[in-house]
């Protein structure tokens, strides 16, 4: 047995051995290879004539947008359209319950009637009254020359001279009556206008083509004066409101055709309306676009393109030349096979390009894609 232990700690002691020699093992070393040279493309500054383009964002609102509302008071009798329905002109929308307001018409017109009979009876009773009074003075002259000679009593003269005053009180009083009555009819006519007014007013109908896009109130409601029951929308064309700097609008038209994206699908637009002068807070101006409802729909984000005064003699490169780096702008150049880095001046993008302001030279060529993958003094071949 103690023979056995001996050997196998030699075993042990040698799988030791073998097992350090093995992780003390020198790593061979790496081999550094030079990387191929990376192959880049080149394009000229460019010079033209250009349009440059401002492309505005806004949302396609209905042309037309009423929120309807009850002018009287009243119980909800009739609610006859819901969300979503498409309604003509004139068409019922809801009714309220219009007896009170019949009856009122009825009354109303019924005292214009009688107004109108009562300023043919005045004037009649004018003509009767003025003529009495006539005889009456006649009769007054006629006593005063008897009193004089001791024919008649004075208390005769004093009830003559009563009675023409009575009747001059009369004539008085019917005089007013028929300078006043076409006023007066004319109020009796109003009050009935009025009445017959408040009267369709219990009927709402629609004032446009359009779509129900709310419904406030339901059948047995009641409602008061001024309350809003419905919702209605036109949009048959839709509107874009923009909000534009003085730059921009200075180059705009009314009725002046412009592009419009909506879901990636470009359609015409109208500039329907121009604010020449600017908002005093924001300094912009609004002006809206009309465009046709291609299957869209309200709400929808709307690109408006928006031309600017064209820019003459420009420098142009590819968008993708240009690389942004801590927020200056630099391309790159090649000068015997090494990338060189420039600081430039950029100014408007146009389309895919932009314009150069300051930095390089009409003809001089730059790297024209993949810059973020290039740095300075990097070793690359042209194309």
């Amino acid at each position: 047995m103690p023979q056995f232990g001996l050997i196998a700690m030699i075993i042990i002691i040698a799988a030791l051995i073998v097992w350090l020699l093995i992780w003390t093992k020198p790593q061979p070393e790496a081999k550094l290879e030079q990387l191929a040279p990376i192959k880049v493309s080149l394009t000229q500054v460019e010079e033209r004539e250009v349009q440059p383009f401002e492309q505005v964002t806004g949302r396609l609102q209905p042309i037309k947008t009423a929120q309807i509302r009850y002018e009287v008071a009243g119980k909800v009798i009739a609610r006859k359209v819901e969300p979503g329905e498409k309604v003509s002109t004139g068409a019922v929308l809801m009714n309220l319950d219009g007896a009170d307001y019949q009856d009122q018409l009825q009354q109303v017109a019924s005292e214009l009637v009688i107004e109108q009979k009562g300023v043919r009876r005045d004037a009649d009773l004018l003509k009767y009254a003025q003529k009495n009074l006539e005889l009456q003075q006649q009769e007054e002259k006629r006593l005063q020359s008897l009193v004089g000679r001791n024919l008649i009593a004075q208390s005769q003269l004093d009830s003559a001279r009563q009675r023409v005053f009575d009747l001059q009180a009369e004539v008085a009083r019917l005089d007013y009556s028929v300078a006043t009555n076409n006023a007066r009819v004319s109020m009796k006519r109003a009050q009935r206008d009025i009445a017959k007014r408040n009267l369709e007013r219990t009927t709402l109908s629609a004032p446009f083509d359009g779509i129900v896009n709310e419904v406030f109130i339901d059948e047995g409601d009641s409602v008061n004066a001024n309350q809003a029951a419905l919702t209605l929308v036109d949009t048959s064309e839709f509107d874009v409101q923009l909000d534009v700097r003085g730059e921009v609008i200075a180059g705009l038209a009314l009725k002046q055709k412009v592009d419009v994206d909506i879901n990636k699908v470009i359609v015409k637009g109208e500039i329907i309306a121009l604010q020449l002068d600017p908002d005093i807070n924001t300094n912009t101006h609004q002006i809206r676009v009309r465009v046709a409802n291609n299957n869209a729909q309200s709400g929808l984000l709307a690109i408006v393109s928006l031309p600017l005064s064209a820019q003459a003699q420009s420098k142009l490169i590819p968008l993708s030349a240009a690389l942004n780096l801590h927020g200056k702008a630099y391309v790159y150049t090649v000068e015997e096979g090494i990338i060189k880095q420039l600081p430039v001046q950029l100014g408007r993008r146009i389309g895919n390009e932009v314009v150069v302001l300051n930095g390089l030279s009409v003809g001089q060529n730059v790297v024209s894609r993949d810059v973020n993958s290039l740095s300075e003094n990097q070793q690359v071949v042209t194309e």
